[in-house]
């Protein structure tokens, strides 16, 4: 694992998932970790925990589909650290319900904080790092939502798609400053409080099903999400730009499942 000793590395969505194992992983490798999230408690307990495991992290309540919660939270890490050296973006929202079901207020939520939270979390997270001479960004997309799809996950799909639009063409605006931009499109990360084993619940998707769609035969590891993500934000990936990196243990098909119409989609927050 590449060493982040001295470096700030701003992570969305920390209170849960993928993104408290994503900032537990960086506090030890030496980062100084900023966390996020819209649930203030659960997200202070999770940085509670790294500290008391000897990592350094900082920890904000945020809602990132509010600019001005996002514009704070970087202006705080500057004024706290002086710089920010790498942003994941991973704090986001899901709705299972199929297309025909789904409400407008539904995809509103979804746009605001899936793509709307991210275009902001880019404006700011840029402006600090064209300041300090460069940075890594890296946007957390998916795979079985915005590339092969799944049923009763449409919409999310969509923001994701956005996400993999704005990545590419932040790359692109921004690689001449030092600024590397990139997704990691993952699928199926053996995590609790991950989206996929949500998903499954609510669907009821037997697990077995699932395991049928990657030639592997089982789901991501922690540590396997954790090393694309650190090699994507160290300094020997700033090459990569508008990478869409997919770890997705082989998968090779949709997951086909039998779920239940539901004409009362559920939705809830979520930090993967």
């Amino acid at each position: 694992m590449p060493s982040f000793a001295d470096k700030v590395v701003l992570i969305t969505g920390t209170a849960r998932g993928c993104g408290t194992v994503l900032a537990d992983a960086f506090a030890n490798a030496g980062a100084t970790v900023v966390g996020c999230d819209v649930d203030a408690e659960a997200g202070k307990s999770a940085a509670d925990k790294i500290r008391a495991a000897g990592g350094r992290i900082d920890f904000s309540p945020a809602d990132v589909s509010r600019e001005q919660d996002v514009e704070a939270l970087i202006a705080g890490t500057l004024d706290a650290h002086g710089r920010l050296d790498c942003a994941i973006n991973n704090a986001g929202t899901e709705e299972l319900s199929e297309i025909a079901d789904a409400t407008e207020s539904a995809f509103d939520e979804l746009i605001a904080t899936d793509l709307k939270g991210l275009f902001f979390c880019l404006k700011h997270e840029i402006n600090a790092m064209r300041a300090n001479g460069g940075g890594a960004i890296l946007n957390m997309s998916s795979v079985t939502s915005s590339i092969t799809a799944a049923p009763a996950n449409g919409l999310y799909a969509a923001t994701k798609g956005g996400v993999n639009g704005l990545t590419k063409a932040a790359a692109i605006e921004v690689g001449s400053h030092n600024i590397s931009v990139n997704a990691l499109a993952f699928a199926a990360i053996d995590i609790p409080g991950c989206m996929i084993w949500r998903y499954l619940e609510e669907q009821q998707v037997p697990e077995e099903v699932l395991m049928q769609a990657f030639p592997v035969g089982r789901m991501g590891r922690p540590e396997e999400l954790v090393a694309a993500a650190m090699y994507l934000c160290s300094d020997d990936a700033r090459f990569l730009h508008r990478y869409d990196t997919r770890p997705r243990r082989g998968i090779h098909r949709p997951v086909v499942t039998r779920h239940p119409r539901s004409r009362h989609p559920r939705r809830r927050p979520h930090s993967d």
